[in-house]
């Protein structure tokens, strides 16, 4: 995504900001790959290791916001799976596993045991917010998020790095806040088809496409 357009999704959501109601809920927001169409992949049973994402965000204490009608009230969304470093992470795994690969989740890269796995994958989100914004008789969605993979290959210790971007902006006429999740969805789901169509699979490791 160009750098004018990141621009501008980023200063919608500014301006949103600056544009609070009173203090709200807290309302959580859940992620799942049971809507995302996950292609599947010719994995060759790669084993893949996913350790915790690092938030990269000043501010990681919610994911988004949910401002209601005339910005009486401002809901804080924040992530139903722990922090936005295990919601991501989550995800991911459950992606990878849906398009094929063996997938395990370790706490870190030092406690996976030799032999066990291919690929040891980590990432770090240096965007991740969503937003309902309740005007008239609409309400705005929006949906952005800026990951990072970074893949380090067992066998000959060699590297891949690729960034992805992904995001969707919406309206709904009657909403409930599992449109949002809906889109959320859908947009990380981009993401990671984004970081897998950047690599391809060659002898046990994933090597960055030419």
């Amino acid at each position: 995504m160009n750098k004018s357009l990141t621009a501008a999704i980023l200063g919608t959501f500014g301006f949103a900001l600056m544009a609070c109601g009173g203090p709200g809920q807290t309302i959580p927001l859940s992620v799942s790959t049971d809507s995302v169409q996950v292609p599947t992949t010719d994995s060759h049973a790669l084993r893949i290791a996913v350790v915790p994402f690092e938030d990269l965000r000043l501010k990681k204490e919610a994911i988004g916001r949910w401002q209601h009608y005339v910005e009486t009230r401002v809901d804080r969304l924040v992530s139903a799976q722990g922090s936005a470093a295990d919601q991501i992470t989550g995800f991911v795994a459950e992606y990878l596993t849906h398009a094929g690969f063996q997938v395990i989740r370790v706490k870190s890269a030092e406690t996976v045991a030799p032999g066990t796995v291919d690929v040891i994958l980590t990432g770090q989100i240096e965007e991740y917010w969503n937003e309902a914004v309740t005007k008239f008789s609409r309400t705005r969605l929006a949906t952005l998020n800026r990951l990072s993979f970074n893949v380090s290959n067992v066998s000959d210790n060699s590297t891949v790095h690729s960034a992805v971007e992904g995001h969707n902006v919406t309206k709904e006429v009657f909403f409930d806040i599992t449109d949002l999740e809906h889109l959320n969805n859908s947009v990380l789901g981009d993401s990671v088809a984004q970081f897998l169509t950047s690599v391809s699979i060659k002898d046990r490791t994933l090597k960055a496409k030419k």
